[in-house]
């Protein structure tokens, strides 16, 4: 009887009975067929962390690396979740076959791999032989997942909050553990060149201050653009923060603020980096045509922030755009040292220039030359003929016609010169122009002069002051101001009043 109990009846067949008379056909259309396990449903369109890791075979470390990195986040399926499997973490199916094309996924791979060879030579105690490895270690880029993750720019502006944010939080943060002094000087590198376009370009609307720090808002290409911005104090690192996945942000956030700051440096004419983040020299000497002013104290200047620096590099590449016939050879003499290519360019110029005037010159000896031989023969027609007189007139417009061409080609080349010599505007004066609530906030403290004493936070005060057209000054050497400078009208202090 097998496993039957007495009492209770037998369990009916899910196959049709023998004698109901049905065709396997008939049976098909009817009662359908026995699907496969995992191949349709919630079941196969959402899976289990666990199974993601078995396909794409490789570890939980660096599944999560490359879900931020990719954009890639767990989905709840909706209604009902797969099987019994309440509380698990699931991924779509489509997200999981975009990672296993992934280019960074090999990558990975080969690094786990050139570990184990490192991890081999340390534990056979050869040191030597395990940091001479050390500079063979696989390298990748994330440059191809910023141009996927946001096809349009706007897209990434619109995106920036959350890198801004988590930016101006490294910059603040003491170099401890895993944060390094590189990545905080990288990100005070980012914020403060984001800092100096917003106040050069005066694209600040909003600003408060809160507990948690100083918020922004700016306007760029119509987006608004909101951070924060940690108060300027001694910060505690609690230990229950995973700095791993929040350095793992910061990767791809350093890829997108420098692709969205070369295209925003190059709508006011300028090329991002600016020579306050230049590196030294393979001798270790710094650009000599960097001046002391606009560099780091890490960099061998004398900046005492590297906001003031960022903006002090600014100001000299626009001046040096507002001198030159074009933005691009301002960037060039403002950024790198190229006074042979500019020493070619002017040689090749002034060759063009005279062959140009030589011809002009030919041109108008030839046209008047035809005028002469043609005043000679005019002499010998007689002038009460009508057909003489049309002959001479139709003979005039050939002779007269490069002598005219010759005189307006001297002329558009004297105005044209004379124009690049008068006209100072620059790339950002159009910018600025073509925003009118750009002009409105530019000329708030217009004429205005600002001074803050050392007590004061100057970070977001000199951004402020200088996105509305004011100027600042500090108590400092670098300070572009000094404080008996008759033109200050305000002095910010925050220290009781002396009698």
């Amino acid at each position: 009887m097998g496993n039957r109990v007495k009492g209770r009846p037998k369990k009916k067949s899910i196959k049709a009975a023998t004698h109901s008379g049905l065709s396997a056909q008939r049976k098909l259309s009817r009662f359908g067929k026995n699907r496969k396990k995992d191949h349709a449903g919630l079941d196969a369109t959402f899976i289990g962390r666990a199974k993601v890791l078995k396909r794409l075979q490789i570890s939980l470390k660096d599944f999560r690396r490359l879900c931020i990195l990719k954009g890639v986040y767990p989905r709840e399926p909706r209604g009902r979740a797969p099987r019994n499997k309440k509380g698990q973490v699931f991924y779509h199916i489509k997200d999981v076959k975009a990672l296993a094309h992934e280019p960074l996924l090999e990558k990975f791979r080969e690094f786990r791999a050139f570990m184990k060879k490192v991890r081999r030579s340390a534990n056979r105690n050869e040191k030597d032989e395990a940091r001479r490895k050390e500079p063979l270690a696989p390298k990748y880029t994330l440059y191809h997942l910023v141009r996927e993750r946001y096809p349009r720019f706007t897209d990434a502006l619109g995106d920036l909050d959350d890198a801004l944010c988590l930016v101006c939080l490294f910059a603040t943060l003491p170099s401890d553990g895993r944060i390094k002094a590189g990545i905080t000087r990288k990100a005070q590198h980012l914020a403060s060149a984001w800092g100096a376009y917003c106040a050069t370009t005066s694209s600040i609307t909003k600003s408060f201050i809160s507990v948690k720090g100083v918020y922004f808002e700016a306007e760029i290409q119509n987006t608004p653009i909101r951070w924060v911005v940690p108060h300027n104090f001694t910060q505690y690192v609690p230990e229950g923060v995973d700095f791993r996945v929040m350095l793992t942000f910061f990767e791809f956030y350093e890829t997108l603020l420098g692709f969205v700051l070369f295209k925003l440096y190059a709508g006011i004419g300028l090329r991002y980096p600016l020579p306050v983040a230049a590196s030294k020299a393979a001798n270790g000497s710094v650009d000599t045509n960097v001046t002391s002013a606009t560099l780091h104290p890490t960099l061998g200047g004398k900046a005492t922030s590297v906001l003031s620096a960022n903006l002090s590099a600014l100001q000299v590449a626009l001046q040096q755009a507002s001198k030159g016939n074009s933005a691009a050879e301002a960037v060039k003499d403002a950024l790198q040292d190229n006074e042979d290519v500019q020493a070619e360019v002017e040689k090749t110029a002034s060759k063009a220039s005279k062959k140009r005037q030589q011809q002009l010159a030919k041109s108008v000896d030839d046209a008047l030359r035809g005028i002469s031989q043609d005043d000679d023969e005019d002499e010998n027609i007689d002038v009460g003929s009508d057909e003489s007189m049309g002959d001479d007139e139709g003979e005039q417009v050939p002779i007269g016609a490069p002598l005219r061409e010759a005189l307006e080609a001297i002329s558009d080349n004297n105005m044209s010169e004379s124009s690049t010599n008068v006209d100072q505007d620059t790339l950002l004066a159009d910018h600025i122009r073509q925003n009118p609530d750009a002009q409105k906030r530019n000329r708030l403290f217009h004429n205005l002069t600002f001074f803050l004493s050392r007590e004061v936070p100057r970070g977001y005060l000199e951004l402020i002051i200088l996105s509305y057209g004011g100027k600042v000054g500090w108590e400092g050497q670098d300070s572009p101001i000094s404080i008996s400078d008759p033109s200050i009208t305000h002095h910010i202090v925050d220290r009781p009043k002396l009698l």
